[in-house]
């Protein structure tokens, strides 16, 4: 085997390996991305978990091939960016839908998304998505509202004087202890 097919397969196998580990995957293309852009692009999916890398579109074929993704390969013509998440599949979409918003440049044009390929309108659905962190941040709020509901209640109902707080509750109890020494002196003088 040559050294050139050797490097293919290589980088075949990286690229398989890849795909096969990421949790989402989506593909743009960056034709009349300056370079700052590109590394202002890396630096936001770097803060985000989502790796980018450049390959041959023949190449990454061959490994989307091999992962059962070959449908995603119609969307390889021209210079493409592959975004892969590391932690979820929401991230990658995200990211470069966001990025896209402020350059023109950047054309999304499909992804996957639970193991599935998709096209272009579902990865801009997925990037609207809540990521994990987000989503359990929406469930706990809402877990936390009648709590807080109830605690509003209560205090309004202290505050008008409807409900005695343990302070004015305190007075009140020692009365009754009086009134009850009180009757047990009145059955010991009997």
């Amino acid at each position: 085997m040559s050294r050139t097919k050797r490097g293919g397969f290589m980088k075949v196998k990286e690229i398989s390996e890849k795909i096969s580990q990421s949790a989402g995957l989506v593909v743009a293309e960056y034709h009349g991305l300056t370079v700052t852009e590109l590394q202002e692009l890396r630096n936001l999916s770097a803060e985000k978990d989502v790796e980018l890398k450049v390959y041959k579109n023949r190449i990454f074929k061959i490994a989307a091939k091999e992962n059962g993704i070959e449908a995603i390969n119609t969307e390889l013509v021209g210079p493409n960016i592959f975004a892969f998440g590391k932690s979820d599949d929401i991230s990658p979409a995200k990211v470069l839908a966001e990025f896209a918003k402020t350059h023109d440049a950047l054309k999304l044009k499909a992804g996957t998304y639970e193991g599935k390929v998709i096209g272009l309108e579902e990865v801009l659905q997925v990037a609207t998505l809540p990521s994990l962190e987000e989503a359990l941040t929406m469930l706990a709020t809402s877990m936390m509202a009648p709590l807080k509901y109830i605690s509003v209640g209560m205090n309004t109902l202290v505050e008008d004087g409807l409900i005695g707080t343990s302070e004015a509750a305190a007075p009140a109890a020692e009365e009754v202890k009086t009134e009850e020494k009180t009757e047990e002196t009145k059955e010991e003088a009997k």
